[in-house]
């Protein structure tokens, strides 16, 4: 045999198949590349949770200033219904209108000649 023909004999030699029992027992590892891409994929989930969480915070923190800055309105619209249910009962008084009548507009009060009894 030549020299190049030796190293082809001896490795067909040595990948003749295992008996059975032994390959059972012979653990199969994934390839490199699986594992940097199942290590990517992983980091990539994180990654998206990550931003989904802080998405999240924000939006959270977001409705928290909206519902604070209601919650001042609505104080400010009660203040201002207040202030007006005063005024308005400050107008409506029966003494005001009558102070009014009398000056302003330079009614009277009937006297009984004056008024009509409906029946």
């Amino acid at each position: 045999m030549s020299r190049a023909a030796k190293p082809m004999a001896r490795r067909g030699a040595n990948t003749r198949p295992q008996a059975s029992g032994s390959a059972r027992n012979r653990k199969i590892r994934p390839s490199r590349k699986t594992m940097t891409s199942l290590w990517l994929a992983l980091m990539l989930l994180f990654f998206v949770e990550a931003l989904f969480y802080a998405w999240c915070r924000v939006q959270c923190v977001n409705a928290g200033y909206g519902i604070d800055l209601e919650t001042r309105r609505q104080r400010a619209l009660l203040t201002t219904r207040n202030h007006l249910q005063i005024e308005l009962a400050r107008l409506k008084a029966p003494e005001r209108i009558e102070s009014i009548a009398r000056t302003r507009l330079g009614l009277v009060m009937p006297n009984m000649q004056q008024t009509v009894i409906l029946p």
